[in-house]
C-alpha cells in the first residue's frame, strides 16, 4: 500500500509520524519529570513539617519532664513540712524560693510557660503568674486528671502528681502540678517555621479548628473544610484542588498534644517552570507545524501539482492523445522540462501525423486497386453479353449495351474522383438494370431510395457487383419471373442500402460460406467483385461498414450495404 504512495506523500507522512514520536517522547519525559519533582516536593514538605514536629515536641516534651521532676525538688519536701503550721514566716521563704528557681526555669526554657504548684494538704497554690491570684479550691481537684495536654482558653496545659498513681485521685495527692503555655508560642514557631520553609503551616484538630501563623492566607478555611472530609492517619498527605489550584496537603499528628502539624504547598505554583517550558515547547511545535505546513504547500504547488500535471501529460500521450500541451506559469526547472516536453509531444504528433497521411495514401492506392479489379471483371461480362446477342441478331440489345457500357466507362473514367453519390450510382444501377432487362425479359426491378440520402456518397462501381450476382446467380437460372428491390434507409447514423432478389436464393452453409469469404484473403475459388465490395468499404469507413448477408422475404438473398458517413471527419 505504501509503494502506491507518490514522493510528496510519503514525505508528508514521514514529517507526520516524526513529529508524533517527538510529541509522544516530550509529553511522556514531562509526566516523568512532574511526577518526579511532585515526588520531592511531597516528600520536602513531609520533612519540613517533620522537624517542625519534632521541634515542638522537644519543647513540649521539656515542658513535661520539668513537671515531674519538679516534685522531687527539696525545697517543695521542705515547703510541705508539718512543723512550719506554726512558722508561716519560713513556709513563706521556702515558698519563694520555689518560685524564684521556676522563674529561672522559665528564663531559661524557649518558652514562658505558666507553672502552677497546688497542694492538696496544705491548700495552698504557688504559681508563675504574677498577674492573677490564684485560689485553692477543694471542688477543682474531685474529677480525675488527664495524662494528657488538654486545649482550653487558647492554651495547652498538663497535669501531674506527686505521687504519679494520684493522678486519677488528685485530691489525695501532695503535690499537683500544672504547666500552662499559650498558643501564641505555637504561632511563633509556625511563623519562624513559614519563613524559612515558605510554607503555610498550621494546626489543626477536628474538635477545636485551626491554630495558624500570624499571616495566615483565606486558603486555610479550605484546607481546614478538606481536612474534616479526609480520612486522617497519624502521618501522611493528599492531594486536593482548590479555587482552580491543585494543593498537596501533608500532615502529622502530635503524639502529646493530639493536635495535627499541617503544611501545604501549591503544586502549580512549584511546576510553573515546567509547566511555561512545556507551554513554549507546544507554542514552537504549534509554529513549527504551521511554517510546515506553508513549507509543504509551498512544495506542493511549486513540485507535486508539476509533477501530477507531467504524469497526466504523459498518460494522454500514451494513450494516443498528442495533442496535449503542458502550460507552467512559475519559472523554475519545470519551466524547461514542460517546453522539453511540449517540443517532444509536437514532433510526435507531427511524426504520427506523417504515419497516418502516408497510411491514408497507402489504404487510397490499395483501393484504387480494389476497383481495377472491378473494371476488368465487368468489361468481360459486357463483351461476352454483346458477342452472344451479337450472335443472337439482337441489334437492339448489342446497341443498348453498347451505350450503356460507354455510359459505363464515361462514369469510371472520372479520375478526379473516386467517390460518387447515391443518385449516380444508382443511375448506373438503373441504366444496367435497363439493359439486364431487355436481355431477360422476365425481370422486373424497383428502386425506392429517400432524396435524402441520395447525396451521400460512396467508392465508385459499389452497387453495380451486387445487382449482377442477384441477376446471375439469381434471376437467371430462374424459369419464372424474377424481380430485383432496391431500397435504403437511415438509422443510428448508419446508411444502409439493401439488395433484394426472388431467385434461387441460398441454404444457411452458403451464406455462412459467402460471409466467411468476405474476411478472407482473395484466391481463385471465390468471385472478386463482392469481396471489393466489402473490402473497400471497410477500408474506407472502418468497423461496422460492409456486406451482409440474409434470407429475403422475396425468396432469394438480401444483401446489405451499410456504412458511417465519416468522409468529412
Amino acid at each position: 500500500m505504501l509503494t502506491r504512495l507518490n514522493v510528496f506523500t510519503k514525505i508528508t507522512l514521514l514529517f507526520v509520524i516524526l513529529l508524533i514520536l517527538v510529541l509522544f517522547l516530550y509529553t511522556y519525559s514531562n509526566r516523568e519529570s512532574v511526577r518526579v519533582i511532585k515526588h520531592e516536593i511531597q516528600n520536602n514538605t513531609m520533612n519540613h513539617l517533620s522537624t517542625f514536629a519534632d521541634s515542638v515536641e522537644s519543647n513540649i516534651y521539656q515542658l513535661s519532664l520539668y513537671g515531674m521532676s519538679i516534685g522531687q525538688d527539696s525545697s517543695i519536701q521542705e515547703y510541705q513540712r508539718p512543723d512550719y503550721k506554726d512558722i508561716p514566716y519560713e513556709r513563706v521563704k521556702v515558698g519563694s524560693a520555689i518560685l524564684e528557681k521556676m522563674n529561672l526555669y522559665n528564663a531559661a526554657s524557649k518558652w514562658h510557660s505558666t507553672i502552677t504548684l497546688y497542694f492538696p494538704r496544705l491548700h495552698k497554690v504557688i504559681s508563675t503568674d504574677y498577674y492573677a491570684f490564684i485560689p485553692y479550691r477543694e471542688d477543682e481537684f474531685t474529677e480525675p486528671l488527664s495524662k494528657s495536654w488538654t486545649y482550653t482558653h487558647n492554651q495547652f496545659e498538663w497535669y501531674t502528681t506527686e505521687p504519679t498513681t494520684a493522678i486519677g485521685k488528685p485530691g489525695k495527692a501532695r503535690l499537683i502540678t500544672k504547666i500552662s503555655f499559650p498558643v501564641r508560642h505555637l504561632t511563633a514557631m509556625l511563623d519562624q517555621n513559614k519563613l524559612n520553609n515558605k510554607g503555610d503551616p498550621f494546626m489543626f484538630h477536628p474538635e477545636f479548628g485551626l491554630i495558624t501563623n500570624s499571616s495566615g492566607k483565606d486558603t486555610l478555611n479550605a484546607v481546614q473544610f478538606k481536612m474534616q472530609e479526609a480520612n486522617l492517619q497519624a502521618k501522611g498527605g493528599f492531594t486536593t484542588k482548590m479555587n482552580q489550584t491543585e494543593y498537596y496537603v501533608s500532615y502529622i499528628q502530635s503524639d502529646s498534644l493530639g493536635w495535627y502539624y499541617v503544611d501545604y504547598v501549591p503544586m502549580q505554583q512549584i511546576l510553573r517552570p515546567i509547566t511555561s517550558s512545556r507551554n513554549l515547547f507546544y507554542a514552537s511545535i504549534a509554529v513549527l507545524i504551521a511554517m510546515s505546513v506553508v513549507v509543504l504547500y509551498v512544495l506542493y504547488r511549486s513540485v507535486q501539482l508539476p509533477l501530477l500535471q507531467l504524469v497526466k501529460g504523459t498518460n494522454r500521450l500514451s494513450t494516443g492523445d498528442f495533442s496535449v500541451r503542458l502550460h507552467h506559469s512559475s519559472r523554475n526547472e519545470f519551466s524547461l522540462l514542460f517546453a522539453r516536453f511540449n517540443i517532444m509531444a509536437q514532433r510526435i504528433q507531427e511524426l504520427i501525423e506523417n504515419v497516418y497521411e502516408e497510411k491514408l495514401r497507402s489504404r487510397e492506392a490499395t483501393l484504387k486497386q480494389l476497383q481495377s479489379q472491378i473494371n476488368p471483371h465487368f468489361l468481360y461480362n459486357c463483351l461476352f453479353y454483346i458477342k452472344n446477342m451479337a450472335r443472337m441478331k439482337n441489334e437492339k440489345a448489342v446497341v443498348a449495351m453498347a451505350l450503356n457500357l460507354g455510359e459505363y466507362y464515361r462514369y469510371i473514367t472520372r479520375s478526379e474522383n473516386d467517390q460518387a453519390t447515391i443518385k449516380e450510382e444508382l443511375t448506373m444501377v438503373k441504366n444496367y438494370l435497363e439493359i439486364q432487362s431487355l436481355r431477360l425479359e422476365r425481370m422486373h426491378f424497383t428502386i425506392d431510395v429517400p432524396h435524402d440520402i441520395l447525396d451521400r456518397t460512396v467508392p465508385r462501381l459499389t452497387l453495380q457487383p451486387i445487382i449482377e450476382n442477384a441477376i446471375i446467380h439469381g434471376i437467371e437460372p430462374r424459369i419464372e419471373d424474377g424481380e430485383i428491390s432496391i431500397h435504403a434507409i437511415y438509422k443510428n447514423d448508419m446508411y444502409t442500402i439493401t439488395v433484394e432478389d426472388s431467385g434461387l436464393g441460398m441454404t444457411d452453409d452458403q451464406l455462412d460460406q459467402l460471409r466467411s469469404n468476405l474476411h478472407k484473403p482473395l484466391n481463385g475459388n471465390m468471385g472478386c467483385g463482392t469481396w471489393n465490395v466489402h473490402q473497400r468499404l471497410y477500408f474506407l469507413y472502418g468497423e461496422g461498414a460492409g456486406l451482409t448477408y440474409e434470407h429475403s422475404t422475396m425468396g432469394g438473398v438480401k444483401v446489405s450495404i451499410t456504412w458511417h458517413d465519416n468522409t468529412n471527419e
